[in-house]
């Protein structure tokens, strides 16, 4: 019924994909066969959905949180309540669920470009980040501007903001401490740089939207093929630094809860959360309702792997699964109920053999290297 529903839909296309499919045909002297156009057209339609409906979508939606993350720590700093930190943490908690989705598309020129590591980089320099309060310098934007990106962005924000102790004693960092003017200080300044590379990085994808859809070749440079490689890393970073660092996969099944992400916020699990998020809709294109979505799934579907398709669902399904069979932060599962923690991860390696070997296998992805290894 699905490849039905795909070969009824195939000839609807938006005008800025056929106008170049056109073109292409045209300057085409050699002449493609059905086959070829079809893969180039599927390629295209990917492509442009990706970038159109999740790509900026998402862009936009992190530049507006982080202008709301900036003005709730404006207030924060004018006026240092409880009532205010609350809604400040709430803030930049928005702003990571958007990041956190975005940050699957580190590729092409915004990959070359190390943008990715300014606006996260995990984990943070703690020990960096109160020199530079203790220190005599100048804080503001600039200053921060000028400084490692392992000492700013969402999780030096992260450090700063949250805490084991109660939020009286943050509050008190901020008010009563030693150097807690510079506290804000930096609070202030690293919120501004966030904003700033929030646009910054839409600037870096505007100017990158025509080579990245128009490249549906073959190889390391078409931008399919840099998609998935995408998936890969983000799927090992889970498997491997996410969940199997603090399972203690490298030292002997010891616990480490100093290895969960974002430990200090408690949104450990939230992360793996919208990662999963992003990695299905890129999957099956399902970003915007009552659209056609065009996705990996119809790349399958047109090369005749439904079945394929099944199974990659299936492992999404799986995933979230295992996701919702845990009750309580990874901080307080790894002690209780590391088992549910070592079936999350699990139902990721079965995700991952999927995405890399038989997907990628299926569609002639030329899978690089990188540093994770999540088999």
């Amino acid at each position: 019924m699905k490849s039905q529903i795909r070969k009824k839909l195939f000839f609807i296309l938006p005008l800025s994909i056929l106008a170049s499919l056109l073109i292409f045909i045209s300057c085409n002297t050699d002449g493609i066969t059905e086959s070829e156009y079809q893969i180039q057209y599927t390629r295209t339609a990917q492509l442009e959905n990706v970038y159109e409906n999740e790509i900026l979508v998402l862009s936009n939606e992190f530049i507006q949180q982080t202008s709301l993350l900036e003005t709730s720590i404006q207030e924060f700093k004018t006026t240092p309540t409880l009532v205010n930190l609350t809604k400040t943490q709430a803030s930049w908690l928005a702003t990571l669920k958007v990041w956190k989705q975005l940050e699957l598309y580190n590729l092409g020129a915004v990959e070359n470009s190390f943008i990715h590591f300014e606006i996260n980089r995990w984990p943070t320099n703690s020990e960096t980040i109160n020199e530079h309060i203790n220190g005599t310098e100048t804080i503001n934007e600039a200053f921060i501007a000028s400084k490692g990106s392992s000492a700013k962005g969402i999780s030096a924000l992260e450090y700063l903001l949250f805490s084991s102790e109660e939020n009286q004693e943050i509050l008190n960092s901020f008010t009563t401490e030693l150097n807690f003017e510079r506290r804000l200080d930096y609070l202030l300044s690293l919120s501004n740089n966030l904003k700033t590379k929030a646009n910054a990085l839409l600037s870096l994808w505007e100017n990158d939207k025509s080579d990245f859809i128009s490249s549906v070749e073959n190889g390391i440079s078409g931008s399919q093929n840099q998609l998935t490689n995408a998936m890969i890393t983000l799927i090992e970073e889970v498997i491997i630094s996410k969940l199997g660092n603090p399972l203690g996969n490298n030292t002997g099944g010891i616990i480490n809860l100093d290895d969960l992400e974002a430990s200090r916020s408690i949104t450990s699990l939230v992360i793996i959360q919208e990662h999963l998020n992003a990695l299905k809709r890129c999957y099956n294109g399902d970003f915007l309702e009552n659209e056609i979505n065009w996705g990996y799934d119809n790349y399958l579907g047109l090369i005749e792997r439904d079945d394929l398709d099944l199974s990659i669902i299936e492992a999404f399904n799986n995933c979230q699964t295992k996701i919702d069979a845990i009750h309580n932060p990874l901080t307080i599962e790894l002690i209780n109920n590391p088992e549910n923690v070592e079936n999350l991860q699990d139902a990721f390696r079965d995700l991952l053999v999927l995405i890399k070997v038989d997907m990628s296998n299926a569609i002639g992805t030329t899978v690089t290297i990188n540093d994770n290894d999540g088999d």
